[in-house]
């Protein structure tokens, strides 16, 4: 017996291995698949739960499919990231099938609301991709009553489809990663003196940190949260918390300085835009308006005027010295036709870039309401997340950004969701020239999700110049002049850089100053553990800030100042 067992076992022995490598395989595909899945599930029970929230503040209990489900205030619960549904008494499939349901309802507009909050999330949800839409709907409805077979028939499908899904994200990211690309497989620099390392990690935010900005003089960083709180923090030596700034009802969306850095404005997703004082971290004004707040800006010379864009279509310009009320004519107000989602204030503080969710480029004059230019950023329409506009740094000694910059400055960035970030070249004189593209930068992930963007502009930049940072120029007389510097000479003060957060946990760096087209992704730095939304250059110092959906908030510096 003992014998004719031991072909049997020794068959056995060898299906063993074969049998362990597939179900490592299907492991490995089911954990892609649950990635997919719960990317769908999150972004269609945030939407469900914004739209619950805010159909609760409206006091429109009788419509909400769920008002008598929950007797507390979803209001008062922390608005953030990760989302793990509206109350314990809601199933995953039921609030996904509710959210959808609600979802369709409100965009096709017959729905009982037509939530702003619902507008800013459901754009996110109507720019996914068909194939992703096909694979949660399958995922929402399939039922185990249909027996084994077709449960079975079901699951392979999806796998199938998820397997494609993979295949395409997989496609799509390798080809951003090729083009006219010049980089590293490390990641690294070619010069060290232009590599950035983290120096510090701050904490304190108790969600998603979606907005950082420095102050122009550099003293301070502001950062604002989906904790409905803007914190200020030391922004030159031990970089510590010195203001907790409360009041928001929901998400900070943007923050903007003062001009002389005395005064932060925020505007968020209650309609608010509330105006506090640095010094002291009090609030000293409130002003509501029309839709979610998008983006602000101050004036670039008058701390008493500030812009805004909101999910209602709405551009304001507003004199806080008038009458509060927006709807009292102290505010110059223009309707676009989409949603407002970044702006960019001229120095003459009365025209206007916007960047909307049709991706349209617009350039308005305030005083009449008139577009002075349009134009697409790209032929499919995605949505534009944010615009950047390169500066000159300031100088230690204080002086003012608005002294040191250019006339215009010249480059503008623009973040769309298909992935790629445009540079364009302003001209000299905007906006009576026309912006001509000059780069188009992928690599980065920005696809669904509102990314920001900006520039480092070193104080010994010139346009142009750096163009011809390789090879040799001929002089005028047909001799040879002497060659210029390499591409691993090139110190950061004469470089224009371009930083990026993105949806993978990283920030990435675009080496943008030769002006010719060519581009190099000059690093990617790794240590945030999800989104990264925004991201700020300090106006002096070589230093970089990035705020990341995994509530940190990380600053970066020189890699030649690390210790040995």
């Amino acid at each position: 017996m003992s014998a004719s067992n031991a072909p049997g076992h020794q068959s056995s022995q060898q299906v063993d291995p074969a049998i362990e490598k597939l179900v490592r395989e299907q492991k490995s595909l089911k954990a892609k698949i649950d990635v997919l899945e719960a990317e769908n599930k999150a972004l269609k029970k945030s939407l469900f739960e914004l739209s619950y929230i805010y159909s609760a503040q409206l006091g429109s209990s009788n419509n909400h499919p769920n008002s008598n489900s929950n007797n507390t205030n979803p209001a008062s619960r922390p608005l953030n990231d990760n989302t793990s549904g509206v109350n314990g008494n809601l199933s995953t499939s039921s609030t996904t099938a509710s959210s959808t349901q609600t979802a369709n309802n409100i965009f096709n507009g017959t729905g009982p609301h037509h939530s702003d909050m619902v507008l800013a999330v459901g754009q996110l949800l109507s720019n996914m991709s068909a194939a992703q839409q096909s694979h949660g709907a399958e995922a929402a409805s399939s039922n185990p009553a249909n027996g084994s077979d077709a449960a079975s028939r079901g699951t392979d499908a999806q796998l199938k489809s998820a397997t494609d899904l993979i295949k395409v994200e997989e496609d799509s990211v390798r080809r951003l990663n090729m083009g006219n690309i010049v980089s590293r497989q490390d990641g690294s620099l070619k010069s060290d003196g232009r590599q950035f390392f983290l120096k510090n990690d701050l904490k304190g935010h108790q969600g998603a940190v979606y907005a950082v900005q420095y102050s122009p003089n550099g003293r301070y960083l502001a950062t604002g949260s989906f904790d409905k709180t803007v914190r200020i923090w030391d922004g030159t030596t031990n970089q510590n918390e010195l203001y907790v700034l409360k009041g928001h009802g929901l998400n900070i969306s943007d923050l903007a300085w003062g001009h002389d850095s005395t005064l932060l404005l925020s505007g968020a997703y209650d309609k608010t835009c509330k105006l506090w004082d640095v010094e002291s971290g009090k609030q000293l004004d409130s002003f509501e308006g029309e839709g979610f707040v998008q983006c602000v800006r101050f004036h670039p010379q008058d701390n008493h005027i500030f812009f805004s864009g909101t999910t209602r279509n709405m551009l304001t310009m507003i004199d806080t010295r008038k009458d509060n009320n927006p709807t009292s004519g102290s505010a110059i107000t223009i309707k676009n036709d989409t949603m407002v989602n970044s702006i960019y204030v001229y120095h003459d503080g009365l025209t206007v870039i916007s960047g909307d969710s049709s991706g349209y480029l617009k350039t308005w004059d305030m005083r009449t309401g008139k577009v002075l230019q349009s134009i697409l950023n790209e032929p499919t329409k995605k949505p534009i997340s944010h615009l950047s506009i390169s500066k000159q740094r300031g100088s230690a000694d204080g002086v003012s950004l608005a002294e040191t910059e250019e006339p215009e400055s010249r480059w503008l960035a623009v973040n769309s969701y298909d992935n790629v970030i445009r540079v364009y070249d302003r001209g000299f004189e905007p906006p009576t020239t026309m912006p001509r593209l000059v780069y188009s930068l992928k690599g980065y992930r920005n696809k669904h999700w509102p990314i920001k963007s900006v520039f480092f502009h070193g104080k010994d930049y010139i346009a142009g110049a750096a163009g011809r940072r390789t090879g040799k120029v001929r002089g005028g007389d047909g001799d040879e002049a002497p060659p210029t510097i390499s591409d691993k000479d090139i110190p950061l003060e004469s470089s224009l850089i371009l930083a990026s957060g993105s949806m993978d946990p990283y920030v990435y760096l675009f080496d943008v100053g030769a002006g010719d087209g060519q581009y190099e992704v000059l690093q990617k730095l790794s240590g945030h553990t999800d989104r990264v939304y925004d991201v700020d250059f300090h106006p002096v110092d070589h230093v970089l800030a990035s705020g990341s959906a995994d509530f940190s908030v990380k600053v970066w510096g020189r890699a030649s100042k690390r210790k040995k």
